[in-house]
């Protein structure tokens, strides 16, 4: 009976272990880092991880990663729906090197993509903030950047794109020529931008395609203020555009209602 019960009892456990184990790495809805957490926790508030890379692949589609604290980060490369959510802390995201990127958006063109609350610091030739392939709907709200090449930079790729720009402050903060603060590029795409300002850029808003929507937003102190490569920019009238060596005008405006 003992030889039995033993054959009978080690496959049962070693699934009940499976079952457990497969249970605790499961994907969260919410995960959580901290300044002190470690990515080998699981990202729950009682045991969070240490950077954005580490919970987002903790997180579930669809789901939202959250900061306990203040601390730094990390870049992050993002392929699903999520929210990334750093309102109340000091959430950094340091980019450092040439040609490095803070978050980069690669993914479908059905997910949506929300950065809130972050602060972007690049340095030694950072190239984007935010590099936007691919995706259906971004948002970037109350964030600051800072030092990079290029501060939300959306592809060509990027097609029948929708991005919401929303109370940004954006300083170039680099020696280097040719920056750019926004440049938006898809096609078919819409972005509004609003309560954001753009300083100290070759180029402080760009667009290539689609349709851009721009208010209460300052662009100062850039080469040209608004550069027009294709697509169109309305105004809802109450920008400021000024200390540019180029100021720009827009294509059009935008009905008040």
């Amino acid at each position: 009976m003992k030889t039995s019960f033993s054959k009978l009892g080690v496959p049962l456990f070693t699934t009940l272990m499976l079952g457990l184990s497969s249970s605790v790495y499961a994907q969260a809805t919410r995960t959580w880092v901290s300044g002190v957490g470690d990515d080998a926790n699981p990202c729950s508030r009682t045991a969070p991880c240490k950077t954005f890379a580490g919970a987002i692949s903790k997180t579930a589609a669809g789901g939202e990663i959250d900061v306990l604290d203040d601390g730094g980060y990390g870049s992050v490369n993002i392929t699903k729906s999520i929210t990334i959510n750093g309102k109340g802390h000091i959430a950094g995201i340091l980019a450092s090197g040439a040609g490095i990127n803070g978050i980069v958006i690669n993914a479908a063109s059905t997910d949506t993509v929300v950065l809130r609350g972050l602060s972007f610091l690049g340095t030694s030739g950072a190239l984007n903030a935010v590099r936007y392939l691919a995706a259906r709907y971004v948002v970037i709200e109350d964030c600051t950047i800072d030092g990079f090449a290029n501060g939300i930079n959306m592809l060509t790729t990027v097609v029948n794109g929708r991005m919401d720009i929303r109370n940004v402050q954006m300083t170039n903060g680099t020696s280097t020529s040719g920056t750019y603060g926004i440049h938006i590029g898809g096609v078919n795409s819409v972005t509004t931008i609003s309560n954001t300002s753009v300083r100290d850029f070759s180029y402080g808003l760009t667009t290539r395609a689609g349709v851009t929507h721009l208010r209460g937003s300052t662009l100062v102190a850039n080469d040209v203020g608004y550069n027009n490569q294709g697509g169109s920019l309305l105004s809802f009238g109450d920008n400021t555009v000024v200390g540019n060596t180029v100021d720009g005008t827009p294509t059009g405006s935008s009905p008040h209602f």
